[in-house]
């Protein structure tokens, strides 16, 4: 039987919260209002055309509503309340709808009250609560949105939990367990506040966050405290806001442990009054400090991928696993670091900024990103004061400028333990040269390492620059039209008038012995067009082309020319005696980019553009023997001028090269056959030997006003094979490959291929 009853209009039925459990209290004065009570396996459905109404349902009783606008709904002792859409709005001091020990379903609804829009609880002397199920609603409160006792569970699900009143919370939950699935909780003091139950009912408070996000408007996020053990889970890109800048704020003698996956945070934690938080992230990241008070104790472990970026100090123990990174933003102190794949890093990559990071022990696999200027000392440190075991690499970045002192740049100090260090990359580079780790160890069991000036060589930035200076000789040369070709093709119309064009590569090996090591592949190509001086034996042309040199130094690095050429040449042959000579000047435009792969994986580069000059002069003779035979022996002498440039890196590395000098000396001979061809065509094959001499010596190129000389100087041998073709009277073709062997250069392959129309 349902039974209503009229009170008076200043009474109030009251959901109180009087130690962390609902006594509904009934206060009756002369003007009444209704009230309907349900119970002993009562049903009662209301809707839309109900009035208004305060419910009470206990014993068993159900209460359907759906979309019915009320005043107050108590929910007692193994009762259910079944909401669909509607309001409830509470007049009456209480919660707009307590659930005590029974089980609610809303959804669509609007829950608000002075006090709170929902509380989910117990009563006194019960170990079993309440659960409530809320759906796409909103719960409002004047000191919360949600109040939940001790074994009790609240699920809510796309809704918004507001708490209003100036000292708030959006959830306060005495030791209950809310799982939350998008929506928003908001409170003014606190997003969510975690008490222990007052009879210490359940395992604790829990709080699950899938997605949804929690503000404190002027407080914390997530209070935890009055020593209450508290669980807290983020996934699903769940946030947390703070009015205080405190995430989670764990006081009081209370013991939280907080675990972020797939959620990104940015704030601060912090630890007090003897309390202890444990965080876990699990693909999380989080940028903001642990604070923790002396007498607290905080203990963070990273894993798969999660990135902290921020302050641990005094925190007791850090735990980097699985390819997690833990940045630090200041001088950290903590007790111990365990490692597993992961990372510390001191600092952002490109901060000028150097930390130092105190650990008690040391243990595990992981990497320090480090960083260090070598010019002055400052740089980050590491320093174990207990037992450090284990293996780590050292991934200290990369600088363009050099040390102006060879003191030890100290960067690990460990106070006992068998730990490795190495460096992740290999040597350190730093400006014009690259540094290995070494370490020393005291009769004490410390060790110290630190990068040693004593282990340089010469870093790849430096090897760069001294390469794109070196190789504008070789640039230079491989662009000369093949003489012993253009001969041949000369001879076969009597030396006309014309026009050619020609295509090329060459490929160079340049030992470490001149300065520096480094392979210049070249491809380009030429054009040219030539006329008799009148009646005589000399022809004179002009020809221009392009050509691009890819240069493979070392670790990655790489540059490139990209030349641009013109000049004129001058050719006499003597039909009589076979006497030749040809001659070529030629100007170049060079167009140089660097580009350096450093030890800490990251690239640096520079360019600059320059002018060069250079002449060559060849004479021989052609002497025809017999069936066909001929043999050419002939010498060459060539000289070219590279202008010197001033150039930077962009990591800071300065380049300064003084003007580039060859001066090229060749001696010679070709012998060959003219085979006659049935079509009256001429065909000519032959091959080509030469010993060539380098005599500059001294090409001076610095680097961070380190001198280095770029030294090609000595002899080496050319061998060379070809054919000309006459196909008609005026179309000639050609091909010509070479081969060079020396000191200093090597040149595995060279091969043009022409063709030359006379008229």
């Amino acid at each position: 039987m349902v039974v209503r009853k009229n009170y008076s209009k200043s009474s109030s039925l009251v959901g109180g919260f009087n130690c962390f459990f609902i006594m509904p209290i009934l206060l009756v004065s002369p003007a009444a209002y209704a009230l309907t009570s349900v119970g002993n396996g009562q049903v009662e459905n209301i809707d839309q055309n109900t009035v208004a109404d305060t419910y009470r349902v206990f014993d068993g009783g159900v209460l359907n509503t759906f979309q019915a606008d009320t005043f107050q709904i108590v929910v007692m002792n193994n009762s259910i309340l079944n909401m669909s859409g509607g309001t409830v709005t509470d007049n009456l001091g209480g919660a707009a709808v307590s659930i005590t020990n029974s089980k609610g379903t809303i959804s669509d609804a609007t829950l608000t009250s002075s006090r709170s829009g929902l509380t989910v609880n117990r009563q006194a002397g019960t170990t079993t609560g309440s659960e409530a199920v809320v759906t796409d609603s909103r719960l409002i409160g004047g000191l919360a949105g949600l109040q939940i006792s001790g074994a009790s569970v609240a699920e809510l699900m796309n809704t918004t939990v507001t708490g209003t009143g100036a000292t708030s919370n959006g959830v306060l939950s005495f030791g209950g367990d809310v799982k939350a699935t998008g929506g928003t909780i908001t409170g003014q003091a606190s997003g969510v506040r975690l008490r222990a139950d007052v009879e210490n009912v359940g395992d604790g408070a829990r709080l699950s966050l899938n997605g949804t996000q929690v503000q404190g408007v002027v407080g914390p996020a997530v209070l935890v405290d009055s020593g209450v053990t508290a669980t807290i889970d983020l996934s699903n890109s769940a946030t947390l806001l703070a009015g205080n800048g405190i995430l989670l704020d764990v006081q009081g003698t209370s013991n939280a442990r907080m675990n972020v996956a797939g959620s990104i945070l940015q704030g601060n934690v912090s630890v007090s009054g003897n309390s202890t938080a444990n965080l876990t992230f699990d693909q999380g990241r989080m940028t903001g400090n642990v604070l923790v008070e002396s007498g607290s104790t905080a203990n963070v472990t990273l894993n798969n991928q999660s990135q902290f970026t921020g302050r641990l100090d005094n925190v007791n123990g850090v735990t980097i696993n699985s390819q997690s990174n833990w940045t630090l933003t200041g001088n950290d102190s903590i007790g111990a670091l365990a490692m597993n794949g992961g990372t510390v890093s001191f600092g952002a990559a490109d901060a000028t900024t150097f930390y130092q990071l105190n650990v008690g022990a040391l243990a595990g696999n992981g990497t320090f990103a480090m960083k260090g200027d070598f010019a002055t000392g400052d740089h980050d440190f590491l320093n174990v004061s207990g037992v450090a075991t284990g293996d780590f690499g050292l991934a200290i970045r990369a600088s363009g400028v050099d040390a102006t002192s060879r003191q030890q740049l100290n960067v690990v100090h460990t106070g006992a333990g068998d730990a490795r260090f190495s460096l992740v990359g290999g040597p350190v580079d730093l400006g014009a040269f690259s540094y290995e780790l070494s370490s020393i160890t005291n009769g004490a069991g410390e060790t110290d390492w630190f990068l040693d000036p004593t282990t340089k060589t010469i870093s790849p930035g430096a090897r760069s620059v001294m390469a794109l200076f070196n190789a504008a000789p070789t640039v230079w040369y491989g662009e000369l039209t093949s003489l012993r070709s253009r001969m041949g093709e000369l001879r076969f119309n009597g030396g006309q008038s014309g026009a050619w064009a020609r295509t090329y590569g060459n490929k160079y090996d340049v030992a470490e012995g001149s300065g520096v090591g480094y392979q210049q592949t070249q491809q380009g190509f030429s054009l040219g067009t030539d006329a008799r001086l009148g009646d005589s034996q000399w022809l004179i042309g002009v020809l221009a082309g392009y050509s691009q040199s890819d240069l493979d130094v070392t670790r990655g690095t790489s540059g490139t020319i990209k030349s641009y050429y013109l000049g004129p040449y001058i050719t006499w042959l003597d039909a009589d005696t076979g006497y030749y000579f040809d001659g070529v000047l030629k100007f170049n435009r060079f167009r140089n980019d660097s580009k350096v792969s450093l030890s800490d994986g990251t690239r640096t580069k520079g360019d600059y553009d320059n002018m060069g000059v250079g002449a060559s002069a060849e004479f021989g003779r052609h002497i025809k023997l017999d069936d066909g035979y001929f043999v050419e022996p002939f010498t060459q002498l060539s000289a070219v001028v590279i202008q010197g440039r001033h150039y930077d890196l962009d990591n800071g590395m300065e380049a300064n090269g003084d003007r580039t000098r060859s001066l090229l000396g060749k001696l010679g001979a070709t012998a060959g056959r003219n085979i006659a061809l049935s079509n009256g065509n001429t065909l000519q094959p032959y091959v080509r030997a030469a010993m060539v001499h380098e005599f500059a010596k001294n090409n001076e190129v610095q680097v961070n006003n380190n001198t280095f000389n770029n030294d090609l100087s000595g002899s080496r041998a050319e061998f060379g094979v070809g054919v000309a073709a006459s196909l008609s009277e005026k179309l000639q073709l050609h091909a010509d490959f070479d081969y060079g062997k020396g000191e200093h250069i090597e040149q595995p392959w060279g091969a043009n291929v022409g063709v030359r129309y006379a008229w």
